[in-house]
This record gives structure tokens, sequence and C-alpha cells, in this order.
């Protein structure tokens, strides 16, 4: 294979991006199937896999940030084409829809007019998902009011730095007595929300404003770049974050959970997000050969998400994995259960692919076969 770049994409940003997408499949497989009082994640060395859990968004969303500055092509004029915005629209919602659909609380659609109170924190709450949706949104909202690389820059370090400021204020604000509870669950974990656009959007602005700087490197120096930028910085955010949580920690102890609301956290963050990404650098160009393996399920790093929840939890006419050990494995049938959920979820990701790319009419078969199982599970 010629290791030379022909394209924009930059292999080892999809590298990382699939690899903390595994990451996030197996921490929720691993902790979906275990009995709990099997493990104590406030002590070794749970407590350090529940870190590194909490570092597989971030890293994710960084790259997904560094991506969109290569995936979203603009006109001579600065524009992006009327195609493309329809696109990253229709993108956006989909997730959004998604992300609710997945915890869907009731077995019928007409049902949910007659939910419980008690039952609405569990669908509101927001997931990752939802939340690249909506941040989704705001990205296509920064490439729509710039024209060039520079301005876009700016608008996105403006952002990230604003969403930091402001983490430790969103949170310390209780949001469901100001907000409706759908919204309020955006900015406020009290209730469920997993990931919160405070501090997590936060992440995506700065990989765009990274992304910017990356896009002015020539193609076959980016790789190098992103390494040696990563070393760089992996001490500077670590002191950052570090005396930055200090600073902070007055204000922020009394949150609901300090940690997330913390503007230090997030460089403490970005120091593993450097990390890996030099890490997926070097491992990169060793296995240049493997570059279209790393390209293709980067590209279907979200796909992949959405496809590991049929397999660990089933579907309306298939049981998964949680059917049979759901909360009651023990560790070594738990870890030994992730290979199995990955390694499903990878396949059907490849054989769907190759369904639908051989003919244009497997295609339409697929689509319509998602429709026809939505009408299913929803109305009948």
């Amino acid at each position: 294979m010629n290791n030379t770049f022909t394209s924009n994409r930059v292999p080892s940003l999809d590298l990382a991006r699939i690899l903390a997408m595994l990451m996030m499949i197996a921490g929720h497989t691993f902790f979906s199937l275990i009995e709990p009082s099997q493990i104590n994640t406030n002590a070794a060395p749970w407590n350090w896999w529940e870190f590194m859990r909490g570092a597989t968004a971030p890293i994710f969303l960084t790259v997904s940030g560094i991506v969109q500055v290569f995936a979203n092509k603009r006109d001579e004029n600065g524009k992006l084409s009327q195609t493309t915005i329809l696109k990253r629209l229709g993108t956006a919602f989909m997730l959004i829809g998604i992300g609710y659909l997945l915890v869907f609380p009731v077995d019928k659609i007409f049902d949910f007019f007659y939910l419980q109170s008690s039952q609405l924190p569990k669908f509101y709450a927001v997931n990752v998902l939802q939340l690249i949706g909506v941040s989704l949104l705001m990205v296509l909202a920064v490439f729509v009011f710039t024209r060039s690389n520079k301005t876009f820059f700016w608008a996105s370090i403006s952002l990230a730095v604003i969403f930091t400021v402001l983490t430790p204020l969103v949170n310390k604000m209780n949001w469901f007595e100001v907000l409706p509870y759908p919204i309020a669950s955006y900015l406020d974990y009290r209730n469920g929300s997993i990931f919160t656009l405070f501090p997590f959007t936060a992440y995506l602005f700065y990989g765009m404003a990274f992304g910017a700087k990356l896009k002015e490197v020539e193609p076959h120096r980016r790789i190098n770049f992103i390494i040696t930028t990563s070393l760089i910085l992996t001490p500077v955010f670590y002191i950052a974050g570090y005396y930055l949580f200090k600073f902070e920690w007055n204000f922020i102890a009394n949150t609901p959970i300090p940690y997330k609301a913390s503007a230090g956290f997030i460089f403490t963050r970005f120091a593993v997000v450097a990390i890996a990404l030099a890490i997926t650098g070097f491992i990169t160009k060793k296995f240049m050969h493997l570059q279209d393996f790393f390209t293709f399920f980067g590209q279907k790093a979200l796909y992949v998400y959405v496809l590991h929840f049929f397999v660990l939890y089933g579907t309306a006419m298939t049981p998964g994995v949680f059917q049979f050990y759901g909360g009651a494995s023990s560790v070594a049938l738990a870890f030994a259960n992730i290979p199995i959920v990955i390694f499903g979820t990878l396949l059907l990701t490849v054989l769907i692919n190759q369904i639908i790319n051989r003919d244009t009419r497997f295609a339409l078969i697929y689509k319509f076969s998602i429709s026809v199982y939505l009408i299913y599970v929803l109305f009948i």
C-alpha cells in the first residue's frame, strides 16, 4: 500500500476515534454485566478504569472536532453547500433521535402519553449520542457564520474558552428549577444525564481549533505534527489542570459532581487526550499498511457505537448478552464478554457495509428494513 496520503483524512485520528469508541463499549459492557458487589470503583484498579472511561468521550469529541474541519468543504466564497448543510443537519437530528429511541421508556409510542413522571428522568437523560447531535448543530453554525480557516479558528477557540470558563458556573445552578425538563437535562447532571454540554462540548470546540491549525500543515507532515504537539502539550495541560482545579475547588465543592463541574479537570483530561493522540500517531506510522482499516472503522465509529447496543441488549426479536448475564456476572465472566460484544459489533458493521455497498437495491432494502423495524417496535 502507498504510504502517502491521497486525501484530507488523517488515519491516526481515525484510529484514535475508533479506539475511544471501543473503550466506551468495553466499559459499557463490563459495568452492565458485572454484579455490583464484585467491584469497588473507589479503589484500585477500578478507580483507574473509571478515570480512563471518563477520558474516552473527550478523546472521541476532540478527534471529532478535528475531523469536522476536513469533512466540511467550503466553496470559493467560503460557504458550505446546501447539500452539505442538509446532510449535517440530518446527521445531527438522527443522532439525537437514536439517542432517545435507545432509552424509549414504553413499549409503544402511543403509551408515551400515559407515561408516569417517575419514568421521565431516564428518558430525558442526555447520553453521548444526544450530546454529539446537539454539538454538531453548533459546529455547523460556526461553519455557516465563518468564511475562512482563520475566522473559523478564532470562533472555535473563543467558544471553547467560553464553555470552559462557564462550566463551573453552569454546574452550580439547578437548571431544573428554571428550564423545561428536556432542555435542563442538557445542562444539569442531577437527574441522570451522563454527558452535558458543559464541559463536554468544549472538547469538540478545542478539537475544531486544533483542526484548523492542522489543516495548514502539509498532508504528509500531519501525523508528525500531531505527535510533536501532543507530547509538548501533555505536561502543560496536566499542570494547568492541577493548579486550576485547586484554585476553583472551594467554588465547585458543593456541586452534584465536582470533577464534572471543574474547568481544571477539562485540561487534566486533555493531557490524556494528548497522550492518546501521540500513541495512535506512533501506531499509525508503524502500521501504515493498515491505514485503510483505521479509516473504515474511524468513519463508522458512531455506527459501531449504536450497533453495540443491539449486541449487548438485543432487539425486539433477538436476545443480547445482557439477557443472559446482566448485572449478575463475576469479574472474569464480565471481562470474557467484552471481546464477544466488540467482535460481534465490528463483524456486524463489516457485513452490513458489504451488503449495502454491493448493490443499490440492497441499500434500499436495508433502509426499508430499518423503517419497517422501527414501525414494528414503536407501533405494533
